[in-house]
């Protein structure tokens, strides 16, 4: 927290800057720095969703039944190994967004569950949709930004040593976050819809992706609308009562991006977009050799794939959306033709442990400190020499662990 002394907009501007790269853990405890980071397989058959008609289900939207093993969150296993392989796409091409996924049946059918009077109950969810940021969403998900990784996610317990001062001086860094997260996620966008080119390995780039809930509105009474009623009427979006996509309602519920970055471990993704031409110059001169590996067991000098970002609404953590998230950035980075990816994630045990756990349990190993950094090697001595073997690194005087995954 920012105190009297330490209110003024050039400091304010400082830790806007540095703080914005918003890759927080997705299940972030309740006390942790915020400054953390964390970044933390049958082919779909496409068939279409005939409960809501086309208002569900377009053409332009894939999709699969949802068959195969189920996951402890009623997202199929099947579908996250057919979206982390590439969606079924060609490399090269666009990844098919948005697309959805149907979930598997609640144990409890929605058809049964009308007396729920928390709309955010995972029973009443029954698809989810992955698709592009746009500009109009920026808006809508700035506030859940900002809550996460603003001074508004600082532990309750530093509240009773708050003065007014300190109030002022939050709202103030908070308002210029929010500036700084507007001005970067729309370059994001903008340099997204640059799309894609087989001869040109800059494009595309900084791809942010959100996972969107279609959940069944509530009707008038307060209860949620009959979802198999609603089904009997395929083909056609007129029900009875009215047209069905009266029926449904959408909400972003997390976000995530992949981009080119520099594979150095001592520095995060910057809060602004960086022409590519700029990541291949940091990639040869500023790149340790050390982390410049490719996941095939070459070395390529040039930016690599780099995942950033991940977030999970508050409300919605518990239900394996990160798992999706991450299937999702995994699959657009092999038809990017990437053989690896890369991430930060902090480090510390306790605000990062659950981070780390769902990269580890995807496959993703520390890129060890091979001495090519001074104050790595002074600066570590004291934990021990297996930290180093584990991907950690000072980054803006924050510990986070480097891990890499090969695709």
């Amino acid at each position: 927290m920012i105190g009297l002394g330490r209110a003024t907009i050039a400091i304010v501007l400082s830790c806007v800057t540095i703080c914005f790269p918003f890759n927080i853990d997705v299940h972030p405890p309740q006390h942790r720095h915020r400054h953390g980071h964390g970044v933390r397989r049958t082919s779909s058959n496409g068939s279409r969703l005939h409960i809501f008609g086309s208002i569900l289900q377009s053409k332009d939207m894939p999709s699969t039944t949802g068959g195969g093993k189920l996951s402890p969150h009623r997202v199929p296993d099947s579908e996250l190994d057919f979206i982390r392989g590439g969606f079924g796409t060609a490399p090269t091409h666009p990844p098919p967004l948005p697309y959805s996924i149907k979930k598997s049946p609640h144990p409890q059918s929605i058809a049964e569950s009308t007396d729920l009077k928390d709309n955010n109950d995972d029973s009443h969810v029954h698809r989810l949709i992955i698709r592009h940021l746009e500009e109009e969403d920026i808006l809508r998900i700035m506030p859940e930004i900002v809550r996460e990784f603003g001074s508004l996610a600082q532990p309750p317990s530093t509240k009773i040593q708050e003065s007014p001062g300190d109030e002022v001086a939050t709202q103030i860094e908070n308002f210029l976050f929010s500036f700084t997260v507007l001005f970067g996620l729309t370059q994001r966008v903008a340099r997204r819809k640059k799309g894609y080119s087989s001869t040109d390995r800059e494009c595309p780039d900084h791809n942010v992706i959100c996972l969107v809930e279609q959940r069944v509105r509530r009707n008038d009474s307060g209860g949620n609308n009959n979802i198999h009623e609603i089904g009997e009427i395929t083909g056609t979006n007129n029900v009875e009562e009215g047209n069905a996509s009266s029926y449904i309602e959408e909400e972003v519920v997390g976000i995530a991006e992949l981009s080119w970055q520099p594979p150095n471990p001592n520095r995060n993704a910057p809060p602004y977009v960086l022409p590519y031409f700029m990541k291949v110059l940091l990639s040869r001169f500023f790149s340790p050799p050390s982390s410049s590996g490719d996941g095939d067991g070459t070395t390529t000098i040039g930016p690599k794939g780099y995942i950033s970002n991940v977030l999970v609404w508050k409300n919605r953590r518990g239900r394996g959306y990160s798992h999706v998230l991450m299937a999702a950035l995994e699959g657009i980075a092999k038809l990017w033709g990437c053989t690896d990816l890369r991430l930060h994630v902090d480090a510390n045990e306790n605000s990062g442990c659950i981070a780390q756990q769902l990269y580890r349990s995807l496959g993703y190993e520390g890129v060890p400190d091979r001495g090519t950094t001074k104050s790595n090697r002074v600066g570590y001595e004291w934990m021990g020499p297996s930290m180093a073997h584990e991907g950690l690194y000072m980054v803006d005087g924050v510990p986070l662990l480097y891990l890499r995954k090969c695709l």
